[in-house]
């Protein structure tokens, strides 16, 4: 029986015949903004999507003006977290590992602002394809903050020490075509929900295990030596060399047929 998705109150969580799944925040009057239980949710649907075998890629998108504004400050926090919530190590911050935790491929689809923690849960996905009007700001530093939710984790990575601080320190604008300079996103173009349903149903297709080692491998990487990095790719490759999909793989290409991979 597939998953329902129905029980959040701020997300929209849908899953097509392809096992493409499309993620957005569901509060297009306040630029999508996360109140407190939305932070809680959206942890809640990584470990839900990741646990789900019928999904294979996440999408995430937005509907109206706003990926996502970052946290709702007119909100004054949302809901009292319970005990557990309160007492996470991590607190809402933990929205940053929503989507590195998903062991499949993931791409956003970004056509207006995300800010904030809202631009940190954007870099979080593995892929991001922007519009005419997305923009970009960390936002913090505006409001006297410290950034969160991963954005000092994804940030540098995406686009370098020096790039990130400025971003960090100035809190400036940043626009498409300032984004794709600069690799904050994969690809500009007109349309960017339907390119990321395009590449997630081409992705859907492939072969999830290798998806999910390639994964885990690059993030292995940034804490590895080379020689540990060697290693840790090696015992990869033998976890998945004897699937049922690498046979598939082979004999469709002797065959001459797309193939048809199972993920086992």
């Amino acid at each position: 029986m597939p998953a329902d998705y129905s029980d959040f109150e701020d997300l929209i969580i849908e899953v097509d015949d392809d096992g493409v799944a499309t993620f957005q925040i569901h509060r297009p009057e306040k630029l999508n903004a996360m109140r407190g239980p939305t932070f809680w949710e959206i942890m809640d649907a990584g470990r839900r999507l990741q646990a789900d075998p019928d999904v294979r890629v996440v999408v995430g998108t937005h509907q109206g003006r706003g990926f996502c504004a970052g946290a709702d400050l007119t909100d004054g926090g949302g809901s009292e977290p319970t005990w557990v919530e309160a007492n996470d190590p991590v607190g809402v911050s933990g929205i940053g590992m929503a989507m590195p935790g998903i062991d499949k491929p993931t791409i956003a689809a970004i056509d207006g602002v995300a800010a904030g923690g809202g631009m940190a849960l954007a870099l979080s996905f593995d892929m991001r394809i922007a519009g005419p009007n997305a923009r970009f700001t960390t936002v913090f530093s505006r409001r006297a903050l410290a950034p969160d939710c991963g954005m000092t984790y994804f940030l540098p990575r995406i686009v370098g020490e020096g790039r990130a601080l400025e971003l960090l320190y100035t809190a400036r604008e940043v626009g498409p075509d300032e984004a794709l300079g600069m690799g904050l996103v994969n690809e500009l173009v007109d349309d960017p929900y339907a390119r990321a349903m395009e590449l997630a149903r081409e992705l859907a297709a492939g072969p999830p295990l290798a998806y999910m080692r390639a994964k885990r491998d690059v993030k292995h990487s940034w804490g590895a030596t080379l020689a540990e990095q060697i290693e840790y790719e090696w015992f990869g490759q033998a976890a998945v060399r004897s699937s049922q999909d690498v046979l598939e793989g082979r004999d469709a290409f002797v065959e001459k047929r797309a193939p048809r991979f199972t993920g086992r």
